[in-house]
């Protein structure tokens, strides 16, 4: 079993609850995690690639590969929600609003003010957590896309806001987003190699 503290977790930072979930009805229930407590363990795909510059040489049997980066990381969650009381329903409902919300910039007319955020603000990073600090521990990560189904063949559940499933299944792509400073500051192949840097966000 996953012990509580190491549940998968999608939150915002603590600094923007108050831009996204504070006074928002329908986020009220994301309110306790800063975001999503995923109620069943999802599954979870990490993939890594490398980039490298192929040079062909004159008279040669094989290309010369030279490195070039490594890109950040994708993470892919494919999660499934319950909804069988009217909490879990609401639940349901602030994690899809959720995932809308911060797949999109602040934007028109509406959003020119003095108070930040304002018009342009991108979407926020976010943080991700799932099977303590070995394995994923607050990375930094921006929702690349997210889809679900409204599964025809699913019983539908009356609750607030409308009818939803009775069971749904969100797939989610993360791009882990380090920024140059603390790839610069904070990061080592030293600190990497003998896994400290997991506690720091780094995977």
């Amino acid at each position: 079993m996953i012990k509580a503290e190491n549940r998968a977790m999608l939150q915002l930072k603590p600094g923007a609850v108050g831009t996204y979930i504070t006074g928002n009805p329908l986020l009220a229930p994301l309110q306790p995690h800063r975001g999503i407590m995923f109620p069943y363990q999802p599954d979870i795909v990490y993939s890594q690639s490398v980039n490298y510059n192929g040079y062909d040489l004159v008279h040669t049997n094989y290309t010369v590969q030279a490195y070039r980066n490594t890109p950040s990381p994708q993470i892919q969650l494919t999660a499934q929600f319950s909804n069988v009381t009217e909490q879990e329903h609401e639940y349901m409902r602030a994690v899809i609003h959720f995932l809308r919300v911060v797949t999109k910039s602040f934007f028109g007319f509406g959003d020119v003010s003095e108070q930040a955020p304002t018009a342009g603000t991108p979407p926020p990073i976010l943080r991700f957590s799932s099977m303590g600090e070995s394995q994923f521990k607050n990375i930094p990560v921006l929702v690349g896309t997210f889809s679900t189904t409204y599964d025809s063949t699913v019983d539908l559940k009356f609750g607030p806001g409308g009818h939803m499933p009775a069971m749904q299944t969100i797939a989610i792509d993360l791009i882990v987003q380090q920024t140059p400073d603390r790839q610069k500051k904070d990061f080592s192949m030293r600190g990497y190699k003998n896994g400290q840097l997991y506690r720091e966000g780094f995977v």
